[in-house]
């Protein structure tokens, strides 16, 4: 066998197993991915209330 055949043949068997895997660790993560955005939007609403009261302290 090649040397590139060799690495092929890893990266299929990598890509196999963590496609195995992803049921477990998804279980894990999927309360964290799904409140991602809130917690994004949550942090851009706090940043647009304190630049809007820093804004209409200074008028």
């Amino acid at each position: 066998m090649k040397i590139s055949e060799i690495i092929v043949i890893f990266l299929l068997l990598l890509i196999v197993l963590g496609g195995l895997s992803v049921p477990l660790w998804w279980d894990r993560a999927q309360p964290f991915v799904f409140s991602l955005p809130g917690y994004i939007a949550g942090i851009i609403r706090e940043l647009k209330d304190s630049l809007d009261y820093i804004l209409k302290s200074i008028k």
